[in-house]
């Protein structure tokens, strides 16, 4: 008999947790396991191509934070599906899983935390802490993370397992690149590209946008151009300062695409200086499309970073710092090529998605042979 999972999740957008679920739904064994994604939220960009996977996909249209009527949809859904473990992502899933799986004799609650615990107020950091002895296991994508998690909620260690994200390398293969004219970039000179959310002043665009303002000070010629690709709350006033920083007429702001893989082949150096992250997926996928990174030394991201050798690492919040790692990249394209090299045979080796996969796997029979 299968055992049948739910992966809930807040909502199915672009992201790297999102992209994540899709990936792990997508990988689960189907001989063994029965799975469901839900999703707090309404629709979302991944539904339908969760849906074309072949994987059952339930949203509770939930009308934003703490709406009390998906906890009753979401009752009544495990009441049908009767799931043997909920595996919920981020902090509003987590709650829910935990506030109707205390209700439930049945269902175990594996939690999952993808970033560090930084941001949240005093109010979430108590409900979360409350709560979080409600959880049967728990997934951290980093040892960082779960040191974090450890102090700032009082976790006992032995309940957590670090599982880091994944990728499926294959796609991330040379094949059908994207073109600088289809994303509205010039002929010739170097291209620095990152992907992410454009949430600030969590990735830390601002800083690098005073980078590259540092970087084609000098009047190089071509100048460098600068690829954002991803949506979200600080795209205008990041439109804004690139044109107070007179670089409008190098910066392309890409918007949030699928096609990521199409999209790296075209760049010399991925970059990500966030001021703080769990863990850092876009890296992953960067590396795996043989891409050298430089990116800041926060969070997860020296677990898997190995600067000198896949990338370069540099202290967050530091313009002139980060536009000495990208200008040092720039002028040694064979050192960078190599690091490229290098990082995509890290990936190969220990980061493959159907690893991770496996992983959560043992975590689910862990918890329906100890319920």
């Amino acid at each position: 008999m299968r055992t049948k999972v739910m992966l809930l999740a807040v909502g199915l957008g672009i992201g790297g947790t999102e992209t994540h679920v899709l990936e792990l739904a997508s990988g689960i064994d189907r001989s063994k396991f029965d799975v469901t994604v839900c999703s707090l939220k309404s629709g979302g960009c991944l539904v339908e191509e969760l849906r074309r996977r072949g994987i059952r996909v339930v949203c509770l249209n939930g009308a934003g934070k703490g709406d009390p009527r998906v906890l009753f949809r979401l009752w009544k859904l495990m009441q049908e599906e009767r799931p043997d473990v909920i595996q919920s992502f981020l902090f509003w899933a987590n709650l829910a899983a935990r506030l109707l799986g205390r209700l439930s004799n049945a269902v175990r609650v594996v939690c999952s935390y993808h970033d560090e615990i930084v941001s949240e107020g005093w109010l979430v950091r108590m409900i979360d802490r409350f709560t979080f002895q409600w959880s049967h296991a728990v997934v951290c994508c980093s040892e960082a993370v779960r040191r974090s998690v450890s102090n700032c909620l009082g976790a006992p260690a032995p309940r957590q397992t670090i599982i880091p994200f994944g990728v499926d390398a294959g796609q991330f293969a040379v094949g059908d690149a994207a073109s600088r004219t289809e994303l509205r970039l010039r002929d010739g000179g170097p291209i620095i590209g990152t992907v992410c959310r454009l949430a600030e002043p969590k990735k830390g665009l601002h800083v690098l946008l005073r980078a590259m303002a540092t970087l084609n000070r000098g009047g190089n010629d071509p100048r460098c151009q600068l690829l954002i690709v991803g949506e979200g709350p600080a795209r205008e006033p990041l439109e804004a300062l690139s044109c107070q920083l007179g670089l409008s007429d190098c910066t392309v702001f890409a918007g949030a695409r699928r096609d990521i893989p199409r999209i790296l082949p075209l760049l010399d150096l991925f970059v990500l200086p966030s001021l703080y992250e769990g863990f850092g997926i876009a890296i992953l996928e960067a590396m795996a499309a043989g891409k050298p990174v430089v990116a800041t030394a926060v969070g997860g991201i020296p677990e898997f970073v190995v600067p000198g050798e896949t990338g370069l690492l540099v202290e967050a919040g530091n313009p002139a710092a980060l536009a000495d790692a990208i200008g040092s990249l720039l002028r040694d394209p064979e050192r960078a090529k190599q690091m490229g090299i290098r990082g995509r045979a890290r990936v190969l080796a220990a980061f493959q998605m159907s690893t991770v996969v496996r992983r959560h796997e043992q975590v689910y029979e862990a918890c329906v042979g100890h319920a």
